[in-house]
């Protein structure tokens, strides 16, 4: 297992600066997500690590080893790629046996661990296909089984469940994972996917304009955002404008929405005095209106709804002209309001309390 760590890692192209200062330690056998849309620098992050772009400062240690410029090569990397990237002429066993010959293993250890990890991916029956014979899933565990049979220092991979179906997508997560688990490999996974990344991964960098803007465990960054972008792009969010009702801290603060007190904790403090309430649609409750409502609630009337079984989700447009999503489950679930109902929204003290220059 190997430690990563990340030091003020920066890279320009033409005087554009694509990364902006990142680090970061990676412990031994993390499996470490960067999520964030195109255009952040989180591939870019994931070729320096790979030795394929040099950061223009900065610097990359595998464990005690700085490795900043050292080749790809050199650095016992095992790499997935978006695309595959395989031999379309070579049979499955000679692509995963590339990386074991390419080091001049003996043909017994290359035979038993080629086979061994063919078996770990599902594929012990196919060493003789080629590529081009085989679905996209199999060809995705081909891939991988290349990258791990080398015994990598790290395993980096970029968007590798991208070009999948949705069925696909949630089964290979879960092979990826597991042999994750079980060769306790330091991973880098890329992708834009906040499923993804909060199904998968021990830590979840949230990057933006080349900047990490949060990084923690799936379900702190879920449930802890501290900026409205990181609100937005990690699971779905309601964000209205709070206006501060006295000084705040981030035990508690109160704030006016959309003429109601709601209370709750300010991750972060504004600057300008501008913020934003963050609402996840679970954590608003909804009921048909009868009576006018109180502190911590708002009318409203229901859009539309969608009935899915054990969940409905609602799109309410509140009294003040904006809209909000709410989601039941359960009981609440089985009996679903009608669209064009005056219903009563509350916000519950789980909300958060965001700068609105974050977003």
């Amino acid at each position: 297992m190997t430690e990563l760590v990340l030091g003020d890692i920066r890279k320009s192209y033409h005087h554009v600066e694509v990364l902006k200062g990142i680090s970061r330690r990676i412990p031994d056998g993390t499996f470490f997500t960067l999520l964030g849309p195109s255009g952040c620098g989180k591939t870019t992050l994931l070729r320096v690590v790979a030795g394929f772009v040099a950061p223009t400062a900065g610097r990359v240690h595998f464990g005690a080893e700085d490795v900043t410029h050292v080749a790809p090569h050199r650095r016992e990397i095992g790499m997935v790629f978006q695309d595959y990237a395989l031999f379309p002429d070579k049979s499955v066993f000679e692509n995963v046996a590339y990386g074991l010959r390419a080091r001049r293993r003996p043909n017994d250890e290359i035979k038993r661990k080629v086979g061994e990890y063919l078996e770990r991916v599902g594929l012990g029956g196919l060493s003789n296909r080629l590529p081009t014979e085989m679905s996209g899933g199999q060809r995705q565990r081909v891939a991988l089984a290349r990258a791990l049979v080398i015994g990598p220092r790290v395993l980096l991979m970029d968007e590798p469940l991208s070009n999948l179906d949705a069925a696909l997508r949630v089964q290979m997560r879960d092979v990826i994972r597991s042999l994750q688990l079980e060769t306790k490999t330091t991973t880098i996974f890329v992708t834009h996917d906040q499923e993804e990344a909060l199904a998968m991964s021990d830590q979840i960098a949230v990057m933006k304009d080349g900047r990490i803007d949060q990084c923690g465990a799936p379900d702190e960054v879920y449930r802890n955002p501290r900026t409205a972008y990181v609100s937005r792009f990690v699971g779905s969010a309601n964000l209205l404008e709070a206006r501060p009702m006295g000084n705040q801290t981030e035990e508690v603060g109160r704030f006016e929405v959309n003429g109601t007190i709601v209370t709750g904790r300010t991750m972060s403090e504004a600057a300008d005095g501008r913020y934003l309430v963050v609402a996840r649609p679970e954590n608003l409750g909804i009921r048909k209106a009868s009576g006018a409502p109180g502190e911590g609630e708002v009318a409203g009337r229901v859009r539309s709804l969608q009935f899915q079984g054990y969940r409905t989700s609602y799109r309410v447009v509140l009294c003040g002209g904006e809209e909000v999503n709410v989601e039941t489950f359960g009981e609440l679930a089985a009996t679903p309001l009608g669209r064009g109902d005056e219903v009563i929204i509350s916000f519950n003290d789980k909300c958060l309390f965001v700068p609105e220059a974050s977003s």
